[in-house]
């Protein structure tokens, strides 16, 4: 019994001893940190570029991470947008041996404790900021590697292209620079990750279709531009603009549908041109001052105000023809116009059934087909319904191409 428990204890004092070579147990203190951070930055001064050799540029990495587009806003053709910059560089005056220290191997600094580079945002609507802030830190590893994560809500400038506004889509780029130091000193050398997301919450009226970024090494600074695509979700605009507008497009045909004698015609006709110029105020509330791209969407709009002005003016003619006096003779083009009217809506002759051969001397309105040409005048009343007749399927047919064109244009151009 005593040489098993003898037996067992020898084992198990060889797999702990086993464990503690093979997997050693480290923990450092405060004081291995403390040490070590006095070590560092005995004499390091923030104020110079951590590069031994001062001919060398440093070499920068940057990439960006999405968090949000916050908004778009193209009358003053900007984009907000949230998130953070990774930024890692080799700092050479930051180099340890980790063993000396009870193998640490990071250490966390505040962002004014050393040296980082002046990376600002080329493009922005604010004035020059810092990145980062006070109460930021960056690691650092043991072989120099610096790595900053500087987050901001950056406001940046965008030029909009709204020609086929709302079904548009728009390239924004964020641009960085290096403002005070050349590219001889500092390269922006790669984008590792480019741009990513993170925990990205989706805009509501903008979607992110592709990202990409790019480094600019022709000039005297270092430059990268992230370079965002976004395109709009037209449902919005659909719903509350387009559909209403073709509707009133309708509604400004309709006023040859309603009688001369109404005397509604013209304030109906008031009111729906009334309505577009709203509409017409609306959009350009939406949309930025600039004369280098003019939106379908507002051509189509005063393609409509043209209309709605050439129906009142053709019912202001059309009742003032109606109320001419009956005596007034009908000018040979009205009849002609009223004859046509009445061959496309398939209206026919009165049928004669008894000729009697004295009509020979009404020659002129001789018997064809078994069909006479009616022998009454014809009134200004039927050139005001004549008029009626072909203004609204002139506006129906030139209204329906006009809209269909347009608007494919706006969604597949």
């Amino acid at each position: 019994m005593k040489t098993t428990n003898h037996l067992w204890l020898k084992l198990g004092i060889t797999v702990c001893f086993a464990c503690f070579v093979i997997n050693p147990v480290t923990s450092q203190t405060s004081n291995d940190l403390k040490n070590l951070v006095d070590t560092l930055f005995d004499s390091y001064s923030s104020k110079v570029r951590p590069v031994v050799n001062q001919q060398h540029p440093l070499q920068l990495d940057v990439s960006f991470y999405v968090s949000s587009v916050n908004e778009v806003n193209e009358v003053d053709e900007k984009m907000v947008t949230t998130g953070y910059l990774e930024l890692s560089w080799t700092d050479e005056l930051l180099k340890w041996t980790p063993a000396d220290y009870n193998n640490t191997d990071t250490i966390f600094v505040p962002q004014n404790d050393i040296w980082k580079p002046d990376l600002v945002l080329k493009n922005g609507f604010k004035k020059f900021e810092e990145l980062g802030g006070k109460f930021y830190y960056l690691s650092i590893v043991h072989v120099g590697g610096v790595i900053w994560l500087p987050f901001d809500v950056f406001e940046t400038r965008c030029s909009m292209d709204i020609t086929k506004f709302p079904f548009d889509t728009q390239s924004c780029d964020i641009k960085f620079i290096t403002w005070s130091h050349t590219v001889d000193q500092i390269e922006i050398s790669k984008s590792t990750n480019g741009i990513q997301f993170y925990n990205y919450e989706e805009n509501g009226v903008w979607k992110i279709v592709d990202t990409s970024s790019m480094i600019k090494k022709d000039q005297s600074e270092s430059e990268i531009d992230f370079t965002i695509k976004l395109q709009r979700k037209p449902l919005y605009y659909v719903m509350n603009i387009i559909l209403p507008v073709i509707f009133l497009g309708y509604l400004n045909i309709l006023v040859f549908v309603i009688p001369v004698d109404a005397g509604e015609k013209m304030s109906f006709s008031v009111t729906v041109f009334l309505s577009f110029a709203v509409f017409l105020t609306i959009i350009s509330a939406l949309l930025p001052t600039s004369s280098t791209s003019i939106p379908i969407l507002a051509i189509y709009l005063v393609i409509q105000l043209v209309y709605g002005v050439l129906a009142l003016i053709i019912s202001a003619f059309q009742l003032r023809l109606r109320h001419r006096d009956e005596t007034e003779e009908v000018h040979a083009f009205w009849v002609k116009a009223i004859k046509l009217q009445q061959r496309l809506r398939c209206k026919k002759y009165s049928q004669v059934e008894n000729l009697n051969n004295n009509d020979e001397k009404e020659g002129k309105e001789a018997v064809r087909n078994n069909y006479v040409a009616p022998a009454e005048t014809f009134g200004w009343n039927q050139v005001a319904s004549s008029i009626d007749f072909f203004a609204f399927w002139f506006f129906s047919i030139t209204n329906s191409l006009i809209s269909i064109v347009m608007f494919a244009m706006a969604a597949n151009m």
